[in-house]
């Protein structure tokens, strides 16, 4: 199977190479930060595994070109209802419904997930029923950290990680999108190597978390009142981008243990990490950005 709109990611694609349908599992877990190329990954993935030709995906044939139209009968893409932050358990339940029907065209139904890790634990353990039960579906759950999700539902996945891209790479990637090539090395800087999130900051888009996980390391080398005030902006942020700030503020600290082996920081590694794993409970952000100061103020 190949990726061949995927950048990168050899690793990946040399774990996929040798798959097929009848050899690639009933369901996978995708895990990369945001914006480097999961869902790419997963539409590849699904043209493989409806595409009948030997080279799988072809690009091609009727099934591969439905597939890119976004038309495909077989490939269904669960997104919350509008209006809604996040899938509902009852689309978690109609989907179950929809993986007993066999499929219109091929000999596989390919569904795919997106923020799996998102989903609150009764969604979960909806899901994880759905992935027990049917012989002719593929389930594709799409993650940033699969640490929160049960591990009842990662047992069941198949674990590949998407990586965003090298620097260079990303920076190569964005002037042939007419980037200038100063800018774009700025973006790819910025966006950590992931390619959606370099194109989302050049089309103007806010990075609120990134801009708040830098506020709040300066923050932590300054005096308890402006970490108060750092994590007391923190507290006004959704609970996605809650999410966010502590994946970027996790990537931030790892940079800073690898260069000083402060405990200090190692701690609040650790705790931000925890937070994010309490945040498929669905806490309050502002509880959570509270009790962070404390955690962070204390000696």
């Amino acid at each position: 199977m190949r990726l061949p709109h995927l950048l990168g990611n050899e690793r990946l694609k040399a774990a996929l190479s040798p798959l097929r349908g009848d050899s690639f599992g009933s369901a996978a877990l995708l895990e990369g930060p945001a914006g480097c190329g999961k869902r790419t990954a997963a539409r590849d993935i699904a043209m493989g595994l409806l595409c009948r030709e030997e080279n799988a995906p072809c690009l091609s044939c009727p099934a591969c070109r439905r597939v890119l139209a976004g038309t495909h009968p077989d490939l269904q893409t669960l997104l919350p209802e509008e209006g809604k932050k996040g899938v509902s358990v009852e689309q978690i339940r109609d989907l179950r419904a929809q993986s007993f029907l066999r499929p219109s065209e091929g000999v596989t139904k390919v569904f795919v997930i997106p923020e799996a890790d998102k989903l609150n634990p009764q969604s979960q353990n909806a899901l994880l029923k759905v992935l027990e039960e049917p012989e002719e579906t593929i389930f594709l759950l799409l993650c940033e950290n699969r640490g929160l999700l049960l591990p009842t539902v990662r047992s069941r996945c198949r674990f590949f990680a998407v990586e965003p891209l090298p620097e260079p790479e990303a920076a190569a990637a964005l002037t042939k999108r007419g980037l200038a090539p100063a800018r774009a090395r700025e973006l790819a800087a910025a966006a950590g190597g992931s390619l959606g999130r370099a194109l989302a900051l050049a089309e103007g888009a806010e990075d609120k978390p990134r801009e708040a996980a830098q506020h709040f390391l300066g923050a932590l080398e300054q005096d308890e009142l402006a970490l108060f005030a750092a994590c007391l902006e923190l507290g006004k942020l959704g609970r996605d981008d809650y999410a966010a700030f502590c994946d970027e503020s996790c990537r931030l600290l790892a940079e800073k243990c690898r260069a000083t082996g402060d405990r200090r920081t190692v701690r609040i590694f650790d705790y931000l990490e925890k937070q994010q794993a309490m945040l498929t409970q669905n806490p309050s952000v502002s509880a959570l950005a509270g009790a962070l100061a404390a955690y962070c103020a204390a000696p």
